[in-house]
């Protein structure tokens, strides 16, 4: 799932802005009690029938529109899938995109149109619900499971070489009988080991945990690779033979705790940064210059920021505010929304995106800041006017 959303977002951010209506839909897809969507359709109707409204006194892209709303209706009411939490919808008739993303997380309804696709609600899911794989072992056998955006799947499975048996007598038999028995167990690590990193490979894994009993502990870990141990967030005991739902309420506090400290970790390296003049730039026109001049490594946002401004058709300049003209060709700049046009340029440049849920120091910055590749102010001073 998390390679199909992440496909999606980056076909998304690439695609060049149309004057045509191009419909970005984010629908919470989660049955009342009677088994119904009604809160949801109710919402993306009302919508629907304000966009007709604008679209027919502009007079322009009505035609586009009502291909794009017939079919939506047709997948919301006949298709969507039952069991999905969320949708995703992304339509452009006239561009001839269409793009239905069950999710498997909450989310809020929000529907707009405009010339470009709005995706920084796809990008924080993305950011929110990283990819865990999570090895339940013990010395016979394993089960890895991968978890991506709520949803967890087995996708591989181990076991040792032999039975390994219990041995009850003592004295040299013991020692034999034990150093045999850790040898398999050494050797079915190497199996998990090399399982564990077809699907890291696989399924772009971020996060590993690791659910086992004490006895087999110190093999395991000491037979991982370097490569597996930086990924790993814990050792854990954990009953392997449990259902999927004691295991997920098990994991799911320390996959927040993992994406809490991410936040911390980048939040208190950008202050660090530009309170030293450093890899780091904060507020709305720093941050647009930045994305402009492809510098930027991370994209920090908080999740309430939002602001106005302007985009060059022409050579790509970010501008914050209202301002009419670019500074370098005098092209007519065209307003974008900045939460959006920030996560697409992020994104194009190929940065990470790290969605904030509270900060006090984004709160005096604008709401946004970045972590740069490079510094370079001289281009920056040359048009601050």
């Amino acid at each position: 799932m998390a390679n199909v959303l992440e496909s999606a977002l980056q076909t998304l951010t690439m695609h060049p802005n149309t004057e045509e209506p191009f419909l970005s839909i984010y629908l919470n897809w989660q049955p009342d009690g009677n088994g119904q969507h009604k809160e949801a359709l109710q919402a993306l109707q009302q919508e629907f029938d304000l966009i007709n409204g604008r679209l027919t006194e502009r007079g322009t892209g009505l035609a586009s529109f009502t291909a794009d709303r017939d079919r939506i209706m047709d997948y919301v009411e006949n298709r969507a899938p039952a069991d999905a939490a969320g949708l995703a919808i992304f339509a452009c008739h006239a561009a001839d995109i269409w793009m239905a993303l069950p999710l498997q997380v909450p989310i809020e309804n929000h529907i707009v149109e405009d010339r470009y696709p709005h995706a920084f609600n796809l990008a924080r899911i993305i950011d929110d619900y990283e990819t865990y794989a999570v090895v339940l072992a013990d010395g016979q056998e394993s089960r890895i499971l991968v978890i991506s955006h709520n949803n967890a799947e087995q996708v591989g499975e181990t076991e040792a070489a032999e039975d390994i048996k219990r041995f009850q007598a003592g004295g040299w038999a013991q020692m034999i009988f034990q150093r045999r028995t850790d040898n398999l167990i050494k050797a079915h690590t190497k199996d998990i080991a090399q399982e564990l990193a077809r699907i890291i490979q696989r399924y772009d894994v971020q996060h590993v945990i690791i659910a086992g009993n004490d006895a087999i502990k110190g093999i395991v870990l000491n037979g991982l690779p370097d490569q597996i141990k930086a990924k790993l967030v814990d050792y854990i005991n954990l009953d392997i033979e449990g259902n999927l739902q004691s295991i997920m309420d098990v994991i799911e506090p320390m996959m927040r705790k993992v994406e809490d400290q991410q936040e911390a970790d980048d939040l208190a390296q950008l202050e660090g940064e530009v309170a030293r003049g450093g890899l780091g730039v904060a507020g709305v026109s720093d941050t647009s210059m930045a994305l402009t001049k492809g510098q930027v490594q991370t994209l920090i946002v908080h999740q309430n920021f939002n602001g106005a401004g302007g985009e060059c058709p022409n050579c790509g300049t970010l501008r914050a505010g209202i301002r009419a003209k670019c500074p370098y060709d005098g092209t007519e700049l065209q307003s974008v929304d900045l939460r959006e046009a920030f996560t697409s340029r992020a994104l194009q440049q190929s940065a990470t995106i790290q969605v904030v849920m509270a900060s006090e120091y984004l709160d005096q910055h604008e709401g946004v800041g970045a972590l740069l590749r490079y510094r370079d102010d001289v281009q920056a001073r040359s048009v601050e006017a």
